[in-house]
Protein backbone atom coordinates (compact mmCIF):
# COMPACT_ATOMS: atom_id res chain seq x y z
CA UNK A 1 0.00 0.00 0.00
CA UNK A 2 1.44 3.41 -1.10
CA UNK A 3 2.13 6.42 1.36
CA UNK A 4 -1.03 8.42 -0.21
CA UNK A 5 -3.56 5.01 0.56
CA UNK A 6 -1.96 5.16 4.03
CA UNK A 7 -2.67 8.51 4.85
CA UNK A 8 -6.19 7.88 3.77
CA UNK A 9 -6.61 5.03 5.42
CA UNK A 10 -5.71 6.44 8.88
CA UNK A 11 -7.65 9.69 8.38
CA UNK A 12 -10.34 6.96 7.77
CA UNK A 13 -9.45 5.03 10.98
CA UNK A 14 -8.57 7.80 13.13
CA UNK A 15 -5.30 7.13 14.96
CA UNK A 16 -5.07 3.53 14.23
CA UNK A 17 -4.44 2.09 10.72
CA UNK A 18 -5.55 -1.11 9.82
CA UNK A 19 -2.67 -3.06 10.73
CA UNK A 20 -2.13 -1.45 14.04
CA UNK A 21 -6.05 -2.40 14.48
CA UNK A 22 -5.05 -5.97 12.63
CA UNK A 23 -2.11 -6.54 15.26
CA UNK A 24 -4.50 -5.78 18.37
CA UNK A 25 -6.97 -8.72 16.84
CA UNK A 26 -4.95 -10.77 15.70
CA UNK A 27 -1.57 -10.37 16.84
CA UNK A 28 -1.97 -13.51 19.58
CA UNK A 29 -1.69 -15.81 16.07
CA UNK A 30 1.35 -17.89 16.70
CA UNK A 31 3.13 -17.57 13.17
CA UNK A 32 4.01 -14.49 11.43
CA UNK A 33 2.79 -15.79 7.83
CA UNK A 34 -0.95 -16.23 9.88
CA UNK A 35 -0.27 -12.61 11.23
CA UNK A 36 0.22 -11.76 7.71
CA UNK A 37 -2.37 -13.04 6.26
CA UNK A 38 -5.14 -11.84 8.48
CA UNK A 39 -4.04 -8.40 7.51
CA UNK A 40 -3.99 -9.28 4.03
CA UNK A 41 -7.95 -11.01 4.18
CA UNK A 42 -9.16 -7.42 6.43
CA UNK A 43 -7.67 -5.26 3.82
CA UNK A 44 -9.18 -7.52 0.63
CA UNK A 45 -12.44 -7.19 2.22
CA UNK A 46 -12.46 -3.09 2.87
CA UNK A 47 -11.01 -2.82 -0.63
CA UNK A 48 -12.43 -5.55 -3.23
CA UNK A 49 -15.24 -4.30 -5.24
CA UNK A 50 -17.97 -6.60 -5.60
CA UNK A 51 -17.57 -10.80 -4.04
CA UNK A 52 -14.84 -10.94 -2.25
CA UNK A 53 -13.56 -14.45 -2.96
CA UNK A 54 -10.15 -15.36 -2.24
CA UNK A 55 -8.92 -14.83 -5.91
CA UNK A 56 -10.27 -11.06 -6.41
CA UNK A 57 -8.95 -9.96 -3.39
CA UNK A 58 -5.75 -10.95 -4.28
CA UNK A 59 -6.18 -9.32 -7.79
CA UNK A 60 -7.24 -6.25 -6.28
CA UNK A 61 -4.01 -6.39 -3.75
CA UNK A 62 -1.74 -6.73 -6.32
CA UNK A 63 -0.49 -10.12 -5.05
CA UNK A 64 1.39 -12.74 -6.48
CA UNK A 65 -0.09 -15.99 -8.18
CA UNK A 66 0.60 -18.03 -4.73
CA UNK A 67 -1.72 -15.79 -2.72
CA UNK A 68 -5.69 -16.98 -3.58
CA UNK A 69 -4.50 -20.48 -2.20
CA UNK A 70 -2.68 -19.06 0.97
CA UNK A 71 -5.33 -16.84 1.64
CA UNK A 72 -8.05 -19.93 1.37
CA UNK A 73 -5.45 -22.01 3.46
CA UNK A 74 -5.32 -19.58 6.15
CA UNK A 75 -9.22 -19.51 6.17
CA UNK A 76 -10.05 -22.68 5.84
CA UNK A 77 -7.45 -24.73 6.68
CA UNK A 78 -5.36 -23.03 9.17
CA UNK A 79 -6.10 -24.18 12.74
CA UNK A 80 -6.23 -20.65 14.91
CA UNK A 81 -8.93 -20.30 17.13
CA UNK A 82 -11.36 -17.42 16.24
CA UNK A 83 -12.58 -17.00 20.08
CA UNK A 84 -9.68 -15.05 21.20
CA UNK A 85 -10.04 -12.52 18.41
CA UNK A 86 -13.63 -11.92 19.41
CA UNK A 87 -12.77 -11.49 22.59
CA UNK A 88 -10.46 -8.77 21.54
CA UNK A 89 -13.01 -7.14 19.34
CA UNK A 90 -15.38 -7.28 21.99
CA UNK A 91 -12.86 -5.81 24.21
CA UNK A 92 -11.75 -3.11 21.80
CA UNK A 93 -16.05 -2.05 21.21
CA UNK A 94 -16.63 -1.70 24.62
CA UNK A 95 -13.56 0.83 24.63
CA UNK A 96 -14.98 2.92 21.89
CA UNK A 97 -18.76 3.10 22.61
CA UNK A 98 -20.82 5.05 24.96
CA UNK A 99 -23.16 3.36 27.04
CA UNK A 100 -23.24 0.17 24.88
CA UNK A 101 -25.13 -2.69 25.36
CA UNK A 102 -25.73 -6.11 24.05
CA UNK A 103 -27.58 -6.76 20.96
CA UNK A 104 -28.18 -9.87 18.89
CA UNK A 105 -29.11 -10.17 14.98
CA UNK A 106 -30.09 -12.83 12.44
CA UNK A 107 -28.56 -13.33 9.21
CA UNK A 108 -29.61 -15.67 6.27
CA UNK A 109 -26.37 -16.07 4.28
CA UNK A 110 -27.96 -18.05 0.53
CA UNK A 111 -26.21 -20.77 -0.68
CA UNK A 112 -26.07 -23.71 -3.74
CA UNK A 113 -26.43 -27.43 -2.44
CA UNK A 114 -26.39 -29.13 0.80
CA UNK A 115 -22.80 -29.00 1.18
CA UNK A 116 -22.02 -25.44 3.09
CA UNK A 117 -21.81 -26.67 6.99
CA UNK A 118 -25.42 -25.65 8.81
CA UNK A 119 -27.20 -24.84 5.47
CA UNK A 120 -30.63 -25.54 5.76
CA UNK A 121 -34.26 -24.49 3.98
CA UNK A 122 -35.98 -21.14 6.09
CA UNK A 123 -38.22 -18.60 5.55
CA UNK A 124 -37.30 -15.52 5.47
CA UNK A 125 -39.06 -12.36 6.05
CA UNK A 126 -41.12 -11.88 2.72
CA UNK A 127 -42.53 -15.46 2.92
CA UNK A 128 -39.87 -17.03 0.63
CA UNK A 129 -38.14 -20.06 1.39
CA UNK A 130 -34.27 -19.84 0.59
CA UNK A 131 -31.54 -22.72 0.75
CA UNK A 132 -29.12 -20.32 3.61
CA UNK A 133 -26.98 -20.54 6.07
CA UNK A 134 -28.84 -18.62 9.52
CA UNK A 135 -25.88 -16.95 10.93
CA UNK A 136 -26.62 -15.20 14.86
CA UNK A 137 -24.64 -12.28 15.61
CA UNK A 138 -23.63 -10.60 18.57
CA UNK A 139 -22.68 -6.94 18.36
CA UNK A 140 -22.27 -3.75 20.98
CA UNK A 141 -24.05 -0.81 20.31
CA UNK A 142 -24.47 2.63 21.25
CA UNK A 143 -26.76 5.38 19.97
CA UNK A 144 -24.39 5.83 17.00
CA UNK A 145 -23.31 2.59 15.67
CA UNK A 146 -23.27 -1.34 16.62
CA UNK A 147 -20.54 -2.99 16.30
CA UNK A 148 -20.12 -7.32 15.38
CA UNK A 149 -17.90 -8.66 18.04
CA UNK A 150 -19.32 -12.66 17.61
CA UNK A 151 -20.89 -15.17 15.50
CA UNK A 152 -22.64 -18.44 15.75
CA UNK A 153 -24.82 -20.85 13.02
CA UNK A 154 -28.01 -21.87 13.93
CA UNK A 155 -27.10 -25.41 13.78
CA UNK A 156 -30.61 -28.30 13.24
CA UNK A 157 -30.49 -31.88 13.82
CA UNK A 158 -30.44 -33.15 9.98
CA UNK A 159 -26.52 -31.61 10.58
CA UNK A 160 -25.57 -32.35 14.06
CA UNK A 161 -27.29 -36.00 14.23
CA UNK A 162 -25.40 -37.26 10.77
CA UNK A 163 -21.87 -37.91 11.80
CA UNK A 164 -20.68 -38.00 8.15
CA UNK A 165 -21.64 -34.28 7.49
CA UNK A 166 -19.86 -33.20 11.18
CA UNK A 167 -16.89 -35.34 10.06
CA UNK A 168 -16.66 -33.53 6.42
CA UNK A 169 -17.79 -30.13 7.63
CA UNK A 170 -15.38 -30.61 11.05
CA UNK A 171 -18.07 -29.74 13.29
CA UNK A 172 -17.12 -30.01 16.55
CA UNK A 173 -18.63 -33.25 19.24
CA UNK A 174 -19.51 -29.89 21.37
CA UNK A 175 -21.98 -28.25 19.00
CA UNK A 176 -25.30 -28.91 19.47
CA UNK A 177 -28.63 -27.80 18.54
CA UNK A 178 -29.77 -24.50 20.32
CA UNK A 179 -32.20 -21.81 19.94
CA UNK A 180 -30.91 -18.28 18.72
CA UNK A 181 -31.34 -16.73 22.16
CA UNK A 182 -29.37 -20.06 23.40
CA UNK A 183 -26.33 -18.94 21.12
CA UNK A 184 -26.07 -15.27 21.75
CA UNK A 185 -26.20 -15.75 25.56
CA UNK A 186 -23.46 -18.32 25.29
CA UNK A 187 -21.97 -15.67 23.22
CA UNK A 188 -21.80 -12.72 25.56
CA UNK A 189 -20.61 -15.46 28.09
CA UNK A 190 -17.70 -16.21 26.04
CA UNK A 191 -16.72 -13.16 24.82
CA UNK A 192 -17.29 -11.27 28.04
CA UNK A 193 -13.52 -10.35 30.28
CA UNK A 194 -12.03 -8.23 32.90
CA UNK A 195 -12.39 -4.75 29.99
CA UNK A 196 -15.93 -6.18 28.34
CA UNK A 197 -19.76 -4.63 29.81
CA UNK A 198 -20.67 -8.33 30.95
CA UNK A 199 -23.43 -7.08 33.01
CA UNK A 200 -24.91 -4.27 30.95
CA UNK A 201 -28.84 -4.92 29.10
CA UNK A 202 -28.80 -7.35 26.36
CA UNK A 203 -31.41 -6.17 23.87
CA UNK A 204 -33.57 -8.85 21.78
CA UNK A 205 -35.37 -7.97 18.64
CA UNK A 206 -39.21 -9.13 17.68
CA UNK A 207 -38.19 -12.79 16.56
CA UNK A 208 -35.01 -13.55 18.86
CA UNK A 209 -37.84 -16.23 20.85
CA UNK A 210 -41.12 -17.26 19.84
CA UNK A 211 -41.28 -18.50 23.76
CA UNK A 212 -40.37 -15.03 25.45
CA UNK A 213 -41.75 -16.52 28.87
CA UNK A 214 -38.67 -19.00 28.22
CA UNK A 215 -36.43 -16.43 27.59
CA UNK A 216 -36.76 -14.68 30.67
CA UNK A 217 -36.22 -17.29 32.80
CA UNK A 218 -33.00 -17.76 32.00
CA UNK A 219 -30.45 -17.12 34.60
CA UNK A 220 -27.87 -15.61 32.59
CA UNK A 221 -30.12 -13.00 30.98
CA UNK A 222 -31.41 -12.36 34.18
CA UNK A 223 -28.11 -11.35 36.15
CA UNK A 224 -27.75 -8.95 33.46
CA UNK A 225 -30.44 -7.41 33.01
CA UNK A 226 -32.36 -7.64 29.26
CA UNK A 227 -34.85 -5.62 27.13
CA UNK A 228 -37.12 -7.95 24.55
CA UNK A 229 -39.37 -6.72 21.57
CA UNK A 230 -42.85 -8.51 22.02
CA UNK A 231 -45.50 -8.77 20.07
CA UNK A 232 -49.07 -6.64 20.23
CA UNK A 233 -50.62 -10.09 21.60
CA UNK A 234 -48.18 -11.22 24.06
CA UNK A 235 -49.63 -12.78 26.99
CA UNK A 236 -49.08 -10.83 30.26
CA UNK A 237 -50.56 -9.99 33.93
CA UNK A 238 -50.62 -6.45 34.67
CA UNK A 239 -49.36 -6.28 38.90
CA UNK A 240 -49.42 -3.09 40.65
CA UNK A 241 -45.76 -3.10 41.69
CA UNK A 242 -42.26 -5.02 42.34
CA UNK A 243 -43.81 -7.82 45.01
CA UNK A 244 -47.36 -6.19 44.60
CA UNK A 245 -50.54 -7.95 44.43
CA UNK A 246 -52.25 -7.40 40.57
CA UNK A 247 -54.71 -4.43 40.82
CA UNK A 248 -57.79 -6.24 40.51
CA UNK A 249 -58.50 -9.91 39.81
CA UNK A 250 -55.37 -11.93 37.89
CA UNK A 251 -56.32 -12.45 34.38
CA UNK A 252 -54.00 -12.60 31.39
CA UNK A 253 -54.12 -10.11 28.67
CA UNK A 254 -52.10 -8.65 26.23
CA UNK A 255 -49.51 -6.29 25.71
CA UNK A 256 -51.69 -3.61 24.01
CA UNK A 257 -54.51 -4.53 25.96
CA UNK A 258 -52.31 -3.83 29.13
CA UNK A 259 -51.08 -0.60 27.70
CA UNK A 260 -54.93 0.56 26.30
CA UNK A 261 -55.59 0.28 30.28
CA UNK A 262 -52.35 1.73 31.88
CA UNK A 263 -53.42 5.11 29.66
CA UNK A 264 -57.05 5.10 30.62
CA UNK A 265 -55.95 4.65 34.15
CA UNK A 266 -53.17 7.19 34.61
CA UNK A 267 -55.01 9.20 31.67
CA UNK A 268 -51.64 9.88 29.92
CA UNK A 269 -51.41 11.69 26.71
CA UNK A 270 -51.30 10.33 23.35
CA UNK A 271 -47.93 11.11 22.64
CA UNK A 272 -46.37 9.78 25.55
CA UNK A 273 -44.45 6.10 26.15
CA UNK A 274 -46.14 3.89 28.91
CA UNK A 275 -44.91 1.95 31.68
CA UNK A 276 -46.69 -0.86 33.23
CA UNK A 277 -45.21 -3.87 35.59
CA UNK A 278 -46.18 -7.22 34.49
CA UNK A 279 -45.74 -10.71 34.86
CA UNK A 280 -44.81 -12.98 31.93
CA UNK A 281 -48.14 -15.89 31.26
CA UNK A 282 -47.13 -18.69 28.79
CA UNK A 283 -50.09 -18.83 27.28
CA UNK A 284 -53.59 -16.50 27.04
CA UNK A 285 -55.34 -18.07 30.33
CA UNK A 286 -51.81 -19.86 31.73
CA UNK A 287 -50.25 -19.34 34.97
CA UNK A 288 -47.85 -15.86 35.08
CA UNK A 289 -44.71 -16.57 35.99
CA UNK A 290 -43.23 -15.15 39.11
CA UNK A 291 -40.47 -12.10 38.13
CA UNK A 292 -41.78 -8.65 37.87
CA UNK A 293 -41.00 -6.68 35.05
CA UNK A 294 -41.83 -3.98 32.81
CA UNK A 295 -44.05 -3.42 29.95
CA UNK A 296 -42.99 -0.28 27.69
CA UNK A 297 -45.62 0.77 24.89
CA UNK A 298 -44.97 3.03 22.40
CA UNK A 299 -47.11 5.96 22.36
CA UNK A 300 -50.95 5.27 21.40
CA UNK A 301 -50.59 8.16 18.82
CA UNK A 302 -48.22 5.78 16.95
CA UNK A 303 -49.49 3.93 13.75
CA UNK A 304 -50.93 1.14 15.16
CA UNK A 305 -49.08 -1.32 12.63
CA UNK A 306 -45.87 0.89 13.73
CA UNK A 307 -46.47 0.69 17.37
CA UNK A 308 -44.28 -1.39 19.45
CA UNK A 309 -43.81 -3.11 22.96
CA UNK A 310 -41.15 -4.46 25.20
CA UNK A 311 -40.84 -6.15 28.36
CA UNK A 312 -37.83 -4.90 30.66
CA UNK A 313 -35.99 -6.33 33.65
CA UNK A 314 -34.67 -2.67 34.04
CA UNK A 315 -36.85 -1.51 36.85
CA UNK A 316 -34.69 1.66 37.87
CA UNK A 317 -34.43 3.21 34.13
CA UNK A 318 -36.38 6.00 32.90
CA UNK A 319 -39.14 5.09 30.41
CA UNK A 320 -37.28 6.86 27.55
CA UNK A 321 -33.76 5.49 28.76
CA UNK A 322 -35.25 2.18 27.32
CA UNK A 323 -37.01 2.81 24.62
CA UNK A 324 -33.96 4.64 23.42
CA UNK A 325 -31.78 1.16 24.94
CA UNK A 326 -34.85 -1.02 22.23
CA UNK A 327 -34.04 0.91 19.58
CA UNK A 328 -30.12 0.22 19.19
CA UNK A 329 -31.35 -3.06 17.69
CA UNK A 330 -32.13 -0.97 14.14
CA UNK A 331 -28.43 0.20 14.32
CA UNK A 332 -27.40 -3.72 14.27
CA UNK A 333 -29.68 -4.23 11.19
CA UNK A 334 -28.02 -1.99 9.53
CA UNK A 335 -24.48 -2.68 10.44
CA UNK A 336 -25.50 -6.27 9.07
CA UNK A 337 -26.68 -4.46 5.93
CA UNK A 338 -23.59 -3.10 5.18
CA UNK A 339 -21.53 -5.76 6.07
CA UNK A 340 -23.90 -8.22 3.48
CA UNK A 341 -23.42 -5.42 0.57
CA UNK A 342 -19.53 -4.13 1.39
CA UNK A 343 -17.80 -6.48 3.51
CA UNK A 344 -18.33 -10.22 1.64
CA UNK A 345 -20.42 -11.29 4.77
CA UNK A 346 -21.96 -13.75 2.44
CA UNK A 347 -19.19 -14.44 0.06
CA UNK A 348 -17.01 -17.44 2.35
CA UNK A 349 -15.99 -20.00 -0.49
CA UNK A 350 -15.19 -22.93 2.02
CA UNK A 351 -17.89 -25.19 3.57
CA UNK A 352 -16.38 -25.97 7.36
CA UNK A 353 -17.30 -25.01 10.36
CA UNK A 354 -14.08 -23.80 11.38
CA UNK A 355 -13.26 -21.86 8.02
CA UNK A 356 -16.62 -20.00 8.43
CA UNK A 357 -15.95 -19.03 11.64
CA UNK A 358 -12.57 -17.17 10.63
CA UNK A 359 -14.27 -15.85 7.63
CA UNK A 360 -16.89 -14.03 10.07
CA UNK A 361 -14.73 -12.78 12.37
CA UNK A 362 -12.19 -11.59 9.59
CA UNK A 363 -15.51 -9.10 8.24
CA UNK A 364 -16.73 -8.53 11.97
CA UNK A 365 -12.68 -6.86 12.27
CA UNK A 366 -13.02 -5.22 8.58
CA UNK A 367 -15.93 -3.59 9.88
CA UNK A 368 -14.22 -2.22 12.98
CA UNK A 369 -11.65 -0.62 10.41
CA UNK A 370 -14.36 1.31 9.04
CA UNK A 371 -15.60 3.09 12.30
CA UNK A 372 -13.38 5.77 13.72
CA UNK A 373 -12.32 5.47 17.29
CA UNK A 374 -14.23 7.59 20.05
CA UNK A 375 -13.69 8.01 23.73
CA UNK A 376 -15.78 6.09 25.83
CA UNK A 377 -18.65 7.35 28.06
CA UNK A 378 -20.48 6.32 30.98
CA UNK A 379 -21.66 2.77 31.62
CA UNK A 380 -25.29 1.31 31.95
CA UNK A 381 -24.18 -1.50 33.92
CA UNK A 382 -25.89 0.09 37.23
CA UNK A 383 -29.25 0.04 35.30
CA UNK A 384 -29.65 -3.59 35.49
CA UNK A 385 -29.43 -3.19 39.36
Amino acid sequence: MGDRSLTHERAAFGTHSVSEFCDDVFGYLPRVDQRRWADTYVRGLLSTPGRKTVRHMARTLALPASAPQALQHFVTASPWRWEVAQRELARLAASSLSEPVWTSGTVLLEKRGSDSVGVRRHTDASGRRVNCQVAIGLFLADDRTSLPVSWRLLMDDAWCGDPERRRRARVPDSVTPLPAWALALDMVGQVTGPHTPGSVPLVFGPTAAPDVARLARQPALRRRGFIIEVSPDQPLVAVSGPGGPPPGPEATATASAVARRTRLRRRTGGDRPLSAFVRLAAEPGGPAGRQVLRLIAEPSSAEAARRRFWITSLRGAGVETVRRLARRSASTDATVRHMKSDLGLLDFEGRSFPGWHHHMTLASAAFRCRRPARRPGPCVEALSA
